[in-house]
């Protein structure tokens, strides 16, 4: 037991530690100088799940006037993952949906939404279909349901649809693979993929849909003839 003294004690000081920093980083999140703001929403990422006391506050910072303490407050939240998920989920969402807003902020909370788990479902499809936002953003929705993995399959449907879009065709193909058999739905879709003779020379596609199939639990992928 003395052995584990030590350690336990180093635990405990660094618990405390951590606690301290966070609340210290939530005050300067609501600091009037902008750099002290921004500062402390990528010091809180830097901690990622260690930081989950400050989850409330980096939502309210979502709304910072400043775009980069957006930014960094989006991946601050997906850096603590889950454990911000009931405060998380809503804002982040409101965020994507916003066509007002940055690509780069919005692929933030796209991402974030990636490490949220099953709550994060319905935002993210939203923004998959949403045209209005930049590609980019739509790709990083797809990407992110990718990441949810299993917890992704009512997503499945969307990402069928999102097939027909060559503006997120190869994410989608992927996310689809990621989720795995339980997306074995989207197999006639992927395998029109292959036989496309308009996409024949899209390779990196073509290897995507075969990796694809082999996850979901397809069939022998048959490649066309020259």
């Amino acid at each position: 037991m003395a052995r584990l003294a030590p350690t336990l004690l180093g635990f405990l000081f660094a618990g405390l530690a951590y606690a301290a920093d966070t609340d210290a980083l939530i005050q300067k999140l609501r600091s009037s100088n902008v750099e002290e703001r921004r500062e402390a929403a990528r010091s809180l990422a830097e901690m990622g799940p260690e930081a989950k006391a400050a989850a409330r506050a980096l939502t309210v910072s979502l709304a910072d006037k400043d775009r980069f303490v957006r930014r960094f407050s989006a991946q601050a939240l997906g850096a603590i993952g889950t454990a911000a998920s009931a405060q998380g989920v809503d804002p982040l969402g409101k965020l994507l949906a916003n066509t007002g807003e940055s690509k780069e902020v919005q692929e933030a909370a796209a991402t974030a939404l990636g490490k949220m788990g099953s709550k994060a479902v319905d935002p993210l499809v939203a923004a998959l279909k949403n045209k209005k936002l930049d590609n980019s953003v739509r790709q990083k929705a797809a990407e992110s349901l990718g990441n949810l993995n299993e917890a992704a399959v009512p997503a499945v449907p969307a990402l069928i649809k999102a097939l027909e879009d060559p503006a997120v065709r190869a994410a989608a193909v992927g996310a689809i693979g990621q989720i795995g058999p339980s997306a074995r739905s989207a197999e006639k879709e992927l395998r029109e993929i292959l036989e496309d003779k308009g996409l024949r020379r899209d390779k990196a596609l073509r290897a995507s849909v075969q990796n694809s199939l082999k996850k979901i639990g397809g069939k022998q992928v048959v490649t066309p003839k020259k």
